[in-house]
């Protein structure tokens, strides 16, 4: 992972000190560290202090040990499971601490590292990827209406000439075009274009949500 990106999720750096790809990045990454995170029991440590003290007693009393019934586990909805407070020890689990730290970059950087305008709120962002064949050019951008038409957003170029970037965005109809070089503008190839007032064309995308998908 890279450094910056290390110190942002592990809040030694805010996020505004990253690039815009870096933000991105971080965004993915993070939700990349939440699926793992869930996946790690969050049972509490068992209890054995009154099992210890009954055998104690059992052994000072001179008379056998009984072995220890389980006790049956009341059945629970998922609402009672996450609202059960719960003894955390940091020291025996830590992924506790790397989880917070997760979740609070997910909630800050999803709603403010849409450039030059804030995330609504009850807004659903959609994760949204770009893609231009360009193998000769040097460095390629995405700008939108959604940037206010400025290249905020680096493409990372693969092996094969293949520029791409994902980024996330409101549902809705969204114009963009690619920024080659830092100066030549080329619309969406794969993607409908429209007319963009100054005698050139930009690329049209529709973001659903994924509710509205299945439909």
């Amino acid at each position: 992972m890279d450094a910056r990106l290390q110190k942002a999720l592990d809040g030694d750096i805010g996020k505004e000190a990253l690039t815009a790809s870096e933000q991105v990045e971080l965004v993915a990454t993070a939700t990349a560290l939440g699926a793992v995170v869930r996946a790690i029991p969050v049972e509490p440590l068992p209890d054995l202090a009154p099992e210890v003290l009954r055998q104690i007693r059992a052994r000072a009393a001179n008379r056998p040990v009984a072995a220890p019934v389980p006790a049956k586990r009341p059945a629970a909805g998922f609402a009672e499971w996450l609202w059960r407070p719960r003894s955390i020890s940091v020291g025996w689990r830590p992924a506790y601490a790397l989880a917070a730290a997760v979740v609070l970059a997910v909630l800050i950087t999803a709603n403010s590292m849409r450039p030059g305008r804030a995330l609504l709120p009850g807004t659903q962002q959609v994760l949204t990827q770009f893609v231009l064949k360009a193998p000769d050019a040097r460095n390629v951008a995405l700008a939108g209406d959604f940037t206010g038409w400025q290249p905020a957003f680096t493409m990372t170029r693969t092996e094969t000439g293949v520029w791409t970037v994902v980024i996330p965005l409101d549902p809705g109809i969204h114009q963009y075009s690619f920024v080659v070089d830092g100066e030549q503008w080329i619309p969406d190839p794969t993607a409908p274009s429209v007319n963009d007032g100054f005698g050139g064309l930009n690329s049209r995308i529709a973001v659903l949500t994924p509710d509205s998908r299945g439909l």
